[in-house]
């Protein structure tokens, strides 16, 4: 006969067995909730605890997180360079607004965004589409660069005259949220 050994909550609870006898199950363990104690199996998912499978979009971030474009890659390298890494841990990268658009940069303390536009951004159909995510970013108080990969892989001193061209417009500008100019 197997009993279960009370031990501290966080840790799982493990089989007790008799003097000589063998375990039946030598990864068993049990799940607590309040008061209530379940069986269950080391590995296996509690069904207890809830489990929330991340939305289909922001599945696709990570995605594209992990397989960045060219101008992408290119560009974090730039950000991250820049003036001896002031900006290195300061913006994120394919970062999800509205629950439907990602942005390819996203510095959250002065609410800029930077995309990056490649070839597929020519068609009619993608431009009505970036209109609605300009349009979007203007809703969340997002100040919203766009760059073409031309500019990425041009002239650097360009490409960083831009950058501080946005920066500076979307720290200057008012915060229409809360009312006030975002802290310098």
């Amino acid at each position: 006969m197997m009993r279960y050994q009370n031990r501290h909550p966080s840790k799982p609870r493990q089989a007790a067995k008799r003097k000589g006898e063998k375990s039946r199950c030598p990864k068993a363990t049990t799940v607590s909730f309040s008061r209530l104690s379940l069986p269950g199996v080391v590995g296996e998912p509690s069904a207890l605890e809830p489990h929330y499978q991340s939305s289909a979009i922001k599945r696709y971030a990570l995605a594209n997180r992990k397989a960045p474009t060219a101008a992408e890659r290119q560009l974090a390298h730039i950000l991250r360079g820049l003036n001896n890494g002031v900006l290195r841990g300061r913006f994120r990268q394919q970062h999800v607004i509205s629950g439907k658009w990602i942005l390819d940069f996203f510095f959250p303390e002065i609410r800029l965004g930077i995309e990056v536009d490649g070839p597929s951004h020519d068609s009619n159909e993608q431009r009505a589409r970036d209109s609605h995510k300009q349009a979007d970013c203007d809703r969340f108080d997002i100040t919203l660069l766009r760059l073409t990969n031309e500019e990425v892989f041009g002239n650097r001193e360009t490409l960083v005259q831009k950058l501080r061209v946005g920066w500076s417009r979307a720290s200057r500008r008012e915060n229409r949220i809360i009312g006030k100019k975002w802290p310098s």
